[in-house]
């Protein structure tokens, strides 16, 4: 658990680099743009099952990357909240197929940290393979930029 903060940094700061990439750099790449924001919307959804609301399914919807900036900033205090209260919570919730389960916070939130690194690496793949050259948001990197 005493990792979880600093992945969870490591996260909304590699989230972050990316959003400012495609922006600066291929603001018209759909894919680039769709993937950024399943990242997004798919922490979206988890904080709003952590939350017990009605979860948004549409976790592949396409957003403007002002949008994307601001939904960005939304997360980076949602997780800062969900770390001061109780990680070890458990709470139950339904999968997008129906299934019901329980997992912890602190589960959902090590969950998204991996589940935007994948995405991230698909990202940086195809930017690669299009001849971009792709920003570098790898934990080890974000530690020694970060002196940590």
């Amino acid at each position: 658990m005493s990792e979880l903060p600093r992945l969870i940094e490591h996260c909304v700061w590699a989230n972050g680099v990316w959003i400012d990439f495609i922006a600066g750099r291929c603001p018209g790449d759909e894919r680039l743009l769709a993937t950024m924001a399943h990242i997004l919307l798919g922490e979206q959804a988890w904080f709003q099952r952590i939350g017990g609301q009605e979860v948004d399914k549409n976790v592949w919807a396409q957003r403007p990357i002002a949008e994307l900036r601001e939904i960005h900033l939304r997360h980076r205090e949602r997780y800062a909240l969900l770390l001061r209260e109780d990680p070890g919570r458990v709470i139950a919730y339904r999968r997008f197929n129906g299934d019901e389960y329980q997992s912890s916070v602190s589960d959902i939130l090590l969950h998204l940290c991996l589940h935007g690194t994948h995405h991230r690496g698909q990202m940086a793949t195809y930017a690669s393979g299009s001849g971009v050259a792709g920003v570098n948001t790898d934990y080890i990197n974000y530690c020694r930029l970060n002196r940590l």
